[in-house]
């Protein structure tokens, strides 16, 4: 059979033997994947005609040890490609992330064909000597059409890079796992940008944390509850800073070589050990949390991360708050020492229902003090697509790849003078579900971060809104550390600036049926999903001009605004 196999192949004409699969219920037959190029497309058939018309010397017919063995052939499929696991072959229309194996050489072929068809790929890629491996997300349908319009595909996998791969680990493999990846970390430089995270606390000793988090950059608004992070809070604090540093910890974990800490963090704790601040005081607690490190180190560069957020204070109509004035002021400083405040659109606490979530995100509004004018605002969306945990095998993705976040908050219900909130959306995690009950979280539709209590497991997942606030500090970071002169509402433009709207979303605005359903979407995607390649530099053909200035656009005169100044500002 081996050799049977082997006559499949030939490289000197680019043949490959792909995949061979084992039929199920039929034993003794298996099928192979034989990739055929077009300048080779006649050399089975050759074969095939040599077996009926031609004899060898011994009187046997040529080509008997391939063609004999051959029960039918067929045009290769998606599953013909696929040598994953078969139990985790996608379903149909439903999408997934998938490992595409390319040909050397192809990739440009392949990018051509899935930007044809609006088919997502992320960036970053894996190289072999004889392959490069890209990740896709698409149904089964779609891949189809891949395959159909290029000859680049040589293999699909499953990608199975998924936080459940670490949180299932036993605690001295998590610890030497990041062992490994704090002796490659490079701490940031003395004069880096710094986070400046408003939260419960941090666990400073954590292995992967205490090399950005410095013991003096640690502050609390009530020097009894202490500095570090706690329980009641299910070690909210210490998550953030991990998805605030690192983004994903799956990346630099499954990385090799030296991993640079770009940035630093600050830890201010303006929640009590236990218990909840009373109301009237969220606005007076935030600044003085903004305060101490300012206090501490006034010349450093820093993004300020809030992922608090109360339904206390909020409204159906998006009118300010106490608190969100606060946060108003804290940013604006009467034009004198502005600042950049990054802040959640909150979570919904509901049970979330199977049939259209989408209509319980609609209806849930924005906490406060996310109704302010000046920060930037966060809400969540998804690509968390893989469910492949055994212990959930046959459960779906609640929210489809690229749309909203199943507990991200909106502005759908504010009145139209009120600000679009969320500004922006980053990965939140998604839920899954059996078809029957409420979705839940599970961790292979969350995001890997830093556990609070090291001692006693090293990793941690984090969801939703708060997960998405302090990626978009992370990525605010990277750019104050690329363009150090740049003022903070700069950053903030450029974050909004670089966003765009997935394929998910893009389909429910191309069939909105009328203007207000329109207004309504972007109250509930803001202005999409940012991209830090897209903020730092152009892409191709886009230019983005920025011009640091100051005017009045308007006057009052008798009683009435009328229009003062303008800038004109000659392109390049």
């Amino acid at each position: 059979m081996e050799k049977a196999f082997e006559k499949l192949e030939d490289r000197t004409k680019k043949i490959e033997l792909v995949a061979v699969h084992q039929i199920p219920e039929q034993e003794g037959i298996v099928a192979a994947t034989v990739f055929v190029p077009e300048s080779a497309i006649d050399y089975f058939l050759q074969k095939v005609e040599k077996y009926r018309d031609e004899d060898t010397e011994k009187g046997k017919p040529k080509n008997e040890a391939l063609v004999s063995r051959l029960e039918t052939v067929q045009i290769g499929t998606v599953n013909s490609l696929f040598t994953d696991d078969p139990d985790l072959f996608p379903k149909d229309g439903q999408e997934a992330w998938w490992e595409v194996w390319l040909r050397k050489e192809r990739r440009n072929v392949f990018d051509q064909v899935t930007q044809r068809l609006d088919i997502r790929t992320k960036p970053h890629t894996i190289t072999f000597p004889e392959r490069e491996i890209v990740l896709v997300m698409s149904n089964i349908e779609s891949m189809a059409r891949i395959i159909k319009n290029s000859d680049a595909v040589a293999e699909l996998r499953i990608a199975k890079d998924i936080p459940s791969i670490f949180l299932e680990m036993g605690a001295l493999e998590q610890a030497n796992w990041a062992e490994d990846l704090a002796e490659r970390l490079l701490e940031p430089g003395q004069h880096a940008v710094a986070i400046s995270l408003l939260d419960s606390g941090a666990t400073r000793i954590h292995r992967l944390l205490s090399l950005a988090l410095d013991p003096d950059d640690m502050y609390t608004v009530e020097p009894s509850w202490g500095v570090n992070d706690s329980i009641y809070w299910h070690g909210h604090g210490t998550a953030m800073a991990g998805v605030a540093l690192y983004a994903d910890l799956l990346d630099p974990l499954l990385a090799s070589g030296q991993v640079k800490l770009l940035h630093r963090l600050e830890s201010v704790k303006i929640l009590p050990t236990n218990g909840e601040n009373d109301p009237e005081l969220y606005g007076v607690i935030t600044e003085q949390g903004v305060s101490l490190p300012e206090i501490q180190a006034p010349d450093r560069r820093r993004v300020f991360c809030m992922a608090v957020t109360s339904g206390y204070g909020s409204t159906d109509k998006g009118t300010p708050s106490s608190w969100s004035s606060a946060v108003d002021q804290l940013c604006f400083n009467d034009n004198e020492f502005r600042r950049l405040m990054i802040i959640s659109a909150g979570n919904i606490l509901i049970d979330i229902a199977l049939d259209n979530y989408l209509n319980v995100n609609d209806l849930e509004m924005v906490e406060n003090p996310a109704q302010a004018w000046n920060p930037l605002v966060v809400g969540a969306y998804t690509e968390k697509v893989n469910v492949l945990d055994s212990d959930y095998t046959g459960w779906q993705p609640l929210a489809p790849g690229g749309d909203l976040s199943p507990r991200s908050r909106t502005s759908v219900t504010w009145e139209t003078q009120w600000p679009i909130r969320p500004d922006v959306v980053f990965e939140g995690g998604n839920m899954a579900h059996d078809g029957h009950n409420p979705a839940v979280s599970i961790d292979d539709l969350c995001v890997l971060t830093a556990h609070y209590r090291p001692e006693l497991r090293t990793f941690d997942y984090m969801r939703d809104t708060s997960c998405a606030t302090a990626l978009a500090s992370h990525m605010a970071a990277r750019i104050m550390s690329e363009q150090p002169t740049y003022r903070p509402e700069t950053i903030r433009a450029l974050i909004v600036h670089s966003a765009e709207w997935t394929p998910a979303m893009r389909t429910h605005f191309d069939g909105a049926s009328s203007k207000k359903h329109r207004r309504n979407l972007v109250r509930r995607y803001g202005y999409g999903v940012p991209d830090l390649a897209r903020a730092l530099q152009s892409a191709s053909n886009d230019l983005t001009l920025i011009a640091e200035d100051e005017l009045q656009p308007f006057f009052l005169e008798n009683n009435r605004v009328k229009t003062k100044d303008m800038n004109l500002h000659k392109l390049p």
